[in-house]
């Protein structure tokens, strides 16, 4: 016994049978892609789900689907395995965390508060032996440091005015 519906986003009638039926409806895929789109249907877009700290949830579900695939041991063995390849030039990370960070807090004894930021005094951000690390209490006094030594770095090569 086939049910009349109507889609989601256009209206138009199709006949479906009862399993077929679920929550959101659509005659076509153009249909499903309109009502998906955050542009076209920012309200529906909004309630199709709840992504509010989803990286949390994704975490806590990897953790129950594998509870034993990431153990310290193995993130371990990875993070050498990797640490150093390829051409990235940003910051190491260890367990997903900036590594003059994790530095910064060993040598100070306690974790950074909130906006305090960390600079390497040569400016070679993988250096991060401790002597080469200074913690700066926000990122107002990490630039007048950088004005003080006239250290701005500009991306066409041009001189501070």
């Amino acid at each position: 016994m086939k049910l009349q519906i109507g889609c989601d986003w256009c209206g138009k009638h199709m006949e479906r049978v009862p399993s077929h039926i679920h929550t959101h409806n659509f005659c076509c895929r153009s249909c499903l892609a309109a009502y998906s789109s955050r542009k076209k249907n920012p309200q529906g877009y909004s309630d199709l789900k709840d992504y509010t700290n989803i990286r949390a949830h994704i975490s806590k579900m990897n953790r129950e689907i594998n509870a034993f695939r990431m153990t310290p041991e193995v993130r371990e063995k990875l993070s050498t395995a990797r640490r150093d390849k390829g051409k990235c030039d940003g910051y190491r990370k260890v367990y997903g965390r900036h590594e003059h960070r994790c530095v910064a807090e060993q040598m100070l004894g306690r974790p950074l508060r909130k906006g305090e930021v960390v600079h390497h005094v040569d400016g070679n951000k993988r250096n991060n032996d401790p002597d080469n690390l200074i913690v700066f209490p926000s990122q107002r006094e990490h630039a007048k440091h950088h004005v003080l030594l006239q250290r701005f770095f500009f991306g066409d090569g041009g001189d501070a005015r």
